[in-house]
This record gives C-alpha cells, structure tokens and sequence, in this order.
C-alpha cells in the first residue's frame, strides 16, 4: 500500500480543496505547521513519515492560468530524494514531453476530456503517466468512451472522487465497486473521502494499491504512529 500525501497549489500557496470547488478554496490550515507555504507543508508531511513521493495538483494550471512553475522548481531543488506526481491538465503528448523532470510522473485527468486515442499516443512517454478518472457527485468527467477502453489506461489508475476531496466523508463505496471491475489489470488509487487510518486498511483489503491524502494528515486523524503501524506504506516493488 502506497499513501501518497498530496499538495493543491493555487498562486504559489498550499490551499484545502473541498469538494472540487476550486474557486472556493483558502490557503491550508495545518496543525502540523503554521502557514501555507509549500516547502513547509511538504517538510512537515516528512516530519511525519518518510514517504518518497508527493501528489501535486497545480490548480492553476488545470483551470487553464499559468503554472505553478516556480513553486515546482523550488520543490525538486529543496527535496531531491522525492518523486512528484504532477496534476496540471496536460493531455497533450508535446506538453507532457516539454515538461519532462526525471522525478516527475504526470497525471493525466479524464476531466481534460483526454479521449482513448490520446491517451494511447501518451503511452511513449519517457514515463509512462498516470491516469485519473475522475468523478463528481457520481458522474464521471471526461470523455465517457475513455471508461469503455481499459486497454489503453496506463499500470497506474486514481479514482478520484472530486465531490469528496477534503470533506472526510469517506469513500464511495459503491462508485469504488463499479470501476474497480475494469482496473484488474492495474494499479488502482484512491483519492477523495479517505477519513483516517482504518480506511486505508479496508481500502488495502480490497487490494488497492495506494490512496492519496492531504486533509486526514493536516488534521491529525492519520498520525506518525497510525503510519508506522502500516509498515512500510511505500514499496520500491509498485511501478513508478
């Protein structure tokens, strides 16, 4: 099991995402560390478990404004030892090439209406990227053929359920049911919902390969000890 903590940023800052709607979020509040700053929160997320990867959803990017670029710099430079999944609603295979990093994996969101076809000339990429399905109150967002050609989703899959995401409501579990039909063949994560500990051990059960969490970290409902208890939550083995 792979718990991946993830970091939304917005004008350079760390902001809470609740419920996909992106024009309402404000800048983190943490008890882990004071402020918002990125460096910091990704500081304070190894002061509580050595993980080796950070999701980062650049929201600027995704709704179409300028990247976050600087900020990403400023992250690879400060935590050489971290691998980073990159949300930044590239579908295209030239933009996803211009902006190759060694420690980077892209994430390719449905909801940039990526169809089957684009999807696959995306599979030649120096890393192969990951793919997110993404949901919001129950409907999917994107190309709805996309769901009908697993063959073409890259090893690594996220079900992410948008409506969730910072709202500690727990995962969809009857959503969860439907699409992992399709996911046998991949690795599949889980982001939105996720509440503390021992959703990760039922999600683990199932055979879910890894979750994505921000909120349940900042509020302190997963703990140090809550990982350590988990064993060693990333596995060199997983694709990367």
């Amino acid at each position: 099991m792979r718990i991946i903590p993830v970091i939304d940023l917005r004008l350079g800052q760390v902001v809470h995402a609740v419920a996909g709607q992106r024009d309402r979020y404000s800048p983190v509040r943490s008890h882990l560390c004071p402020g918002s700053d990125p460096c910091t929160i990704v500081q304070s997320f190894l002061g509580l478990y050595p993980f080796e990867t950070v999701y980062i959803a650049d929201l600027d990017a995704i709704s179409g404004n300028r990247t976050n670029h600087d900020c990403i710099e400023m992250l690879l430079d400060n935590f050489p030892h971290l691998d980073f999944w990159l949300d930044q609603g590239l579908r295209d295979k030239t933009a996803i090439l211009n902006a190759t990093h060694k420690r980077i994996v892209h994430v390719v969101g449905s909801e940039t209406n990526i169809s089957p076809e684009q999807l696959s000339r995306l599979q030649d990429v120096s890393r192969q990227p990951v793919l997110s399905l993404d949901f919001k109150d129950g409907k999917f967002l994107g190309d709805k053929t996309l769901l009908q050609h697993p063959e073409v989703w890259p090893d690594n899959i996220i079900l992410m359920n948008l409506g969730r995401v910072g709202t500690g409501s727990g995962v969809d579990g009857h959503l969860l049911m439907k699409i992992l039909k399709s996911t046998e063949r991949h690795h599949a994560f889980i982001g939105g919902g996720i509440r503390d500990i021992s959703d990760i051990r039922h999600l683990q059960d199932m055979g879910i390969a890894g979750v994505l969490v921000a909120t349940a970290l900042h509020t302190g409902k997963i703990s140090t000890a809550d990982l350590m208890a988990m064993g060693n939550v990333e596995t060199k083995k997983m694709p990367r």
